[in-house]
């Protein structure tokens, strides 16, 4: 096994964390595809991430944070409670909700516009990293930018193929039976509007608010 591949202990993922919190670059499990992660507040570690992934600087990374209710740390909620209900109702789990930015969301890639990407992620690994973590997470999918279809599984085998040995250290964890291929995305700061339907539908979203 490469040195950077670890299986998902409790001390491998301490050491995965603290390497989050010192700046480096880590792969690991998500609900969807195998995510890039880093420290947000980390200029550098951003900057390598985008290189790593070759994206295009004008698109934002998506802010996670691992309890619901953290998100209210950067993002305002709108008046009408749309984004609470979507919240109450499916995080931990999709969707991704695009809101206004506070302040503590960095201006480096993360905000768009003073709006900031918002995801709350279920998967159990992930969620044991972000305990040691302690703090938010820029993250993004772990394939090289424009070279996959919207539908394609980023599992680990096809990660690696795209990013190699370029991080500091891989989560070495397939997706669960639950994972989603497409992650759906609901733009409240410029809306409410279904910015992109994924395998969470217009459906299901209408079940808690009705208005798509």
């Amino acid at each position: 096994m490469s040195e950077l591949l670890l299986d998902p202990t409790s001390e491998n993922l301490r050491r995965a964390a603290a390497c989050i919190r010192n700046g480096g670059v880590v792969l690991s499990p998500s609900d969807t595809n195998m995510a890039l992660g880093v420290d947000p507040d980390e200029e550098a570690a951003i900057d390598r991430l985008y290189k790593i992934k070759e994206r295009s600087q004008s698109k934002p990374l998506t802010l996670f944070v691992r309890d619901p209710a953290d998100w209210r740390q950067y993002g305002y909620p709108d008046e009408a409670g749309v984004a609470e209900r979507l919240v109450d109702a499916f995080w931990p789990g999709p969707p991704f909700l695009i809101v206004e930015a506070s302040d503590r969301v960095p201006d480096h890639r993360v905000q768009h516009q003073g709006t900031v990407s918002i995801g709350c992620i279920a998967n159990p690994t992930w969620r044991e990293l972000m305990a040691y973590v302690d703090g938010p997470l820029a993250m993004t999918s772990a394939n090289q930018s424009g070279t996959v279809d919207d539908d394609t599984l980023i599992d680990l085998e096809l990660a690696r193929e795209h990013i190699g040995d370029d991080v500091d250290i891989i989560i070495n964890e397939g997706p669960p039976e639950s994972a989603t291929q497409a992650t759906t995305i609901v733009d409240i700061a410029n809306g409410p509007r279904l910015y992109r339907e994924g395998d969470l539908t217009r459906a299901d979203l209408n079940a808690v608010i009705d208005i798509f």
